[in-house]
């Protein structure tokens, strides 16, 4: 079994993953997208057994490879030595990040994640609208630049109302202020605004077919978050995996915030988590849910103290996820 990490070496994602590996006695092979052309380089061919990775001296066949895991930085790296500025600095690394897009797409190993997978994250409402539609319980939430409807919006609110951006791109989100109403006065770009919801915030991160929830404890000295492993319905937990399947993500991490009265309020999906965090902190085994996908559930490890996480279908089933990613 060979599994190839693909991006950012400086990742500490991918950094563990190839701990994990060793510790299974797994081949890896370390794909630094800046390195792509000089160190390493793939190909394809419409004749079948004819699309292969190059990496140094060795040549291996895609076919060959049982998975791809993916973290590839914001900003796309240059290759060492090479020095670009302006449009050619801008069209090198479009390109270059076109033909590994084009690799991901094309091979047919399960790949965390596929470019093509959550996609709708690219949108905060369509995103929204999507897990609405998919069951989930979602705030209340609006779009607009203008201050007569947000200020409309926040009077049906009692609990408060939170902003952020429209996009994908990571924003800091905060309660609803002068210093956006005097934006949206100016004529500020379209912005979300959301129902407040008090409560506790819990991450779920699905792999595959398998679910771990995780809390997240904000607070005391030095105001440091803490992470726990938390109990998640299992009809929920069969939803997200459900979710994350029908965007083409075999990793998803959700976001939820649970009231007092145990009402789960699903605020985002994100298509590329930062599960090392959780997964240090609590405990739940999520790298190695990872490696089970690309060993088609082969090697599964026990469930460690106080883990919550399971399976939300039988064993075979995540073979046949695997086997169509």
């Amino acid at each position: 079994m060979t599994i190839a990490l693909l991006g950012d070496p400086d990742d500490l994602a991918i950094a563990y993953l190839s701990w994990l590996a060793d510790r299974r006695g797994l081949e890896w092979l370390l794909l630094p997208e800046a390195t792509l052309g000089v160190d390493w380089n793939f190909s394809f061919d419409e004749a079948p057994g004819h699309c292969e990775l190059r990496s140094g001296s060795r040549s291996l066949a895609l076919s060959a490879l049982s998975g791809i895991f993916v973290r590839l930085s914001p900003e796309p790296p240059l290759p060492p030595g090479l020095a670009l500025e302006g449009l050619a600095h801008t069209v090198f690394t479009h390109e270059r990040r076109e033909g590994l897009y084009h690799l991901l797409q094309s091979v047919p190993c399960p790949v965390v994640n596929r470019p093509s997978g959550g996609r709708a994250n690219a949108s905060k409402p369509l995103q929204m609208a999507e897990l609405r539609a998919a069951g989930f319980t979602v705030p209340r939430w609006v779009v607009t630049n203008s201050l007569e409807m947000a200020n409309a919006f926040a009077a049906g609110c009692p609990r408060g109302v939170i902003y952020k951006a429209t996009s994908g791109l990571r924003s800091r989100v905060r309660l609803m202020d002068d210093d956006l109403r005097r934006r949206l006065d100016e004529g500020t770009s379209p912005t979300v605004l959301q129902e407040y919801i008090p409560g506790r915030d819990v991450r779920v991160h699905t792999v595959g077919d398998r679910a771990f929830a995780t809390e997240m404890v904000s607070g005391g000295f030095e105001s440091i978050t803490r992470y726990r492993p938390a109990a998640v319905d299992r009809a929920l937990a069969n939803r997200c995996c459900d979710t994350a399947r029908a965007e083409g993500l075999l990793l998803a991490g959700f976001d939820f915030r649970v009231t007092p009265d145990a009402e789960w309020y699903c605020l985002e999906m994100n298509p590329v988590p930062s599960f090392l965090p959780y997964e240090m902190c609590s405990g739940e085994p999520i790298g190695e849910a990872v490696l089970d996908l690309f060993s088609h559930g082969c090697h599964k490890p026990a469930p460690r103290e106080g883990h919550h996480g399971y399976e939300t279908r039988p064993p075979h089933a995540l073979d046949q996820t695997a086997a169509r990613s």
